[in-house]
Order: C-alpha cells, then structure tokens, then sequence
C-alpha cells in the first residue's frame, strides 16, 4: 500500500474491505455511530494475503498463492478468479492458468492425442489452433513489427 492510500484510510472513519468472497469482507469503524460517513473500498489486491505453497531453499524463494486463489476448489472457480484478476488477457489464457494453478497442466502427449483423434475422425482441429508448414526444402520467415 503506497503513502497516499495509507494517509486517506486514516482520514476516514469507516474503511471497508470489499472481497469477492464474503468470508474476507469487513468493516473498521472508529466509531459505531458514524457508519454513514465517507467510505473507502479498498481493492482485493491490495490487502490479499499470501500462503506459502511450498518452501524455498538457499537458491529459490518460496511459492506463495493468494488466500483468495488458495481458497478455490475448482477449476471453473479460478478461471472465475483469473478473468477477475487480469481482465485484460485473452480469455484462452484465465483457463490456461487456473490449469497450472491447479498442477493440470496440458502435456504434449496430450496434444498430439487430441490431434490423432481428430485426424482418424475427421474432426475440426480446436478453435485457436492453426498449424502451418513450410512446402518442403523452404524455410518459414517471421517478421515482427
């Protein structure tokens, strides 16, 4: 929390911390009988509190996942979580890391299966995937703007 956020909370009596979880909502008041008096929210990301996933050693620090993404119990929950957190990703990507949050990531097994299934049923391959190949004997080039 920067300097000039601290130094407004203390300038109000009713502070508010407003979650998408109603266990990690609350209300400070220094005064019970001022609760109509100017409030402020304070974002989920800047009070979330960290849990340690796994200890570091001298080399590597700990992992640490907020309480709030901790707290989820499936997939479509952190995907929610995700998309809440970082709105301005592609909405590929909220499902790609509640996958790895969760440790089910995609392997490339898993990939080239789903590409044998779809080869033997004749299927459309996956919305988003595109496969490219150079005719034989050329080389691709990629120009980046």
């Amino acid at each position: 929390m920067d300097f000039h956020t601290r130094k407004e909370i203390e300038k109000c009596s009713n502070v508010l911390f407003n979650s998408n979880d109603d266990r990690f909502n609350y209300l400070i008041t220094k005064n019970n009988d001022m609760l109509d008096k100017r409030e402020v929210i304070i974002n989920i990301s800047e009070y979330d509190y960290g849990v340690v996933k796994s200890k570091g050693n001298e080399f590597e620090l700990d992992t640490i996942t907020p309480l709030s993404l901790a707290s989820l119990q499936s997939l479509e929950e952190a995907e929610v979580w995700y998309r809440q957190k970082y709105p301005h990703l592609p909405n590929e990507y909220h499902g790609i890391m509640a996958r790895y949050s969760f440790g089910e990531l995609l392997t490339k097994k898993e990939i080239k299966n789903t590409f044998k299934k779809c080869k033997k049923k004749l299927q459309k391959l996956p919305v988003g995937l595109q496969i490219n190949s150079a005719p034989p004997g050329e080389k691709i080039k990629v120009v980046f703007d």
